[in-house]
């Protein structure tokens, strides 16, 4: 049902321009041509200096899709449905085959129409047009036929600029994070080889040389994970655990857990895991070898089994098992992981490897200090992350309730009935 007051009017009613795709073959890179947005670019803010460039002969003949400040791009295939605004920074640019642009008229905001095309209603009526088996595309005859439901003009730019202080503070968190990041990789470069000392209990700075050690000087057990039989899987008993529960920053992921579960058996307690056990990933089925050798503790307070080339490490007390999973994102472990595991087709890790490993290791105090303040640094970032996830959340609830009137805002101190 269309609110009071609202229009219900097809997106080629809207436009001041006819919607079109663009250059068909945009040829090699040309460094003083004219920018052109493809697909792979649409999606949030346009990064203007990653586009790549047309010959100006190309632009001139494909003039008709040519893209201004305030266009709306829309991306036909691939990543269907993504939109970007034409930033005023862009002010001459082109598309490819896969984007279309959409040039709001003055009797509309484009800001309102941009999250319009974003809403999961809208959405899915264009993946419902889209047609494709393995590479789904929305002709530009059915986009030209998608109708949206339009408030007044007053109206959408009210909801625009509520949705765009939304986006602003998403955007700003976006930025926190990348910056917690950036600094929490620069301290542990630091503080994981000596360059940095910390201060000690009594305020002064740790001192003394640190120590070259086989990592296996320190391993009192090592066990690998039990070859569970995928077929014989249950969907109840004990959660079990693979290495896509090792992220790349060191965390333990409970979200990539598969519903793979197997019965509480005596015979294979010493394959149990629990809180705060050390878990490494001995194998890598990613092009770049990325997670080979990377390391993670258990925060989850349940039993969980370990499935087969994940490792769990029990350490002597002369290393700090939270200090040791940092330091398994180090470079040089990182190297050497890699290193060992560069034979065949599926990076693999064996036992020995990982106990021939040489580690820099300071004195257990150090190592603490050391774990603590990358912590501290980890648990700065999850707030964040958190913070985020409410903010596009909340952000969600608001546009399922503004963009289809259920909810009306105030324009000119008056609510909208």
């Amino acid at each position: 049902m269309v609110p009071s007051g609202w229009n219900t009017l097809a997106l080629s009613e809207i436009t001041k321009e006819k919607i079109s795709y663009g250059i068909v073959q945009a040829g090699p890179n040309v460094k003083d041509g004219i920018p052109y947005i493809k697909s792979a670019d649409v999606g949030g803010e346009i990064d203007v200096d990653s586009l790549q460039r047309t010959a100006k002969e190309i632009h001139h003949k494909y003039r008709r899709s040519s893209v201004h400040p305030n266009d709306i791009v829309f991306s036909l295939r691939g990543n269907i449905a993504r939109t970007s605004i034409v930033p005023t920074s862009l002010q001459e640019a082109n598309l490819t085959q896969g984007t279309a642009r959409i040039s709001v008229n003055d009797k509309n905001d484009t800001k309102f129409v941009y999250y319009k095309l974003a809403s999961t209603p809208i959405l899915n009526r264009i993946n419902a047009l889209s047609k494709g088996s393995t590479f789904k595309e929305i002709s530009l005859e059915e986009l030209r036929k998608v109708k949206l439901a339009l408030p007044p003009l007053e109206e959408q730019r009210k909801i625009a600029k509520i949705l765009s202080t939304w986006d602003k503070a998403i955007n700003t968190t976006e930025r926190l994070i990348d910056n917690s990041k950036q600094q929490k990789k620069a301290l542990m470069q630091q503080l994981l080889t000596g360059k940095k000392r910390l201060l000690d209990d009594s305020r002064k700075p740790f001192e003394g040389e640190w120590e070259e050690v086989k990592l296996g000087e320190l391993i009192e057990e090592f066990v690998n994970g039990y070859a569970f039989t995928a077929s014989n899987y249950k969907n109840h008993g004990i959660p079990i655990i693979t290495m896509g529960n090792i992220s790349l920053d060191g965390n333990f992921d409970e979200r990539q857990l598969k519903q793979n579960f197997w019965e509480d058996d005596d015979a294979l307690e010493k394959y149990k895991i629990k809180l705060g056990d050390l878990l490494i990933a001995m194998t890598d089925v990613t092009p770049d070898k990325n997670l080979i050798g990377r390391m993670t503790i258990v925060d989850v307070d349940k039993t969980f089994y370990l499935n087969q080339r994940v490792g769990l490490l029990k350490l002597s007390n002369k290393i700090d098992s939270i200090f040791l999973k940092y330091l398994s994102n180090e470079s040089r472990w990182r190297k050497y992981s890699i290193a060992v595991s560069a034979s065949g087709v599926q990076a693999n890790m064996g036992t020995k490897d990982i106990k021939k490993g040489m580690i820099h290791l300071p004195h257990i105090a150090e190592q603490k200090k050391i774990a603590s303040v990358l912590t501290n640094a980890d648990k700065e970032i999850e707030i964040l992350e958190q913070q985020l996830a409410d903010f596009k959340q909340e952000k969600k609830a608001l546009m399922q309730q503004l963009l289809t009137g259920k909810r009306r805002v105030k324009v000119d101190n008056e609510v909208v009935a």
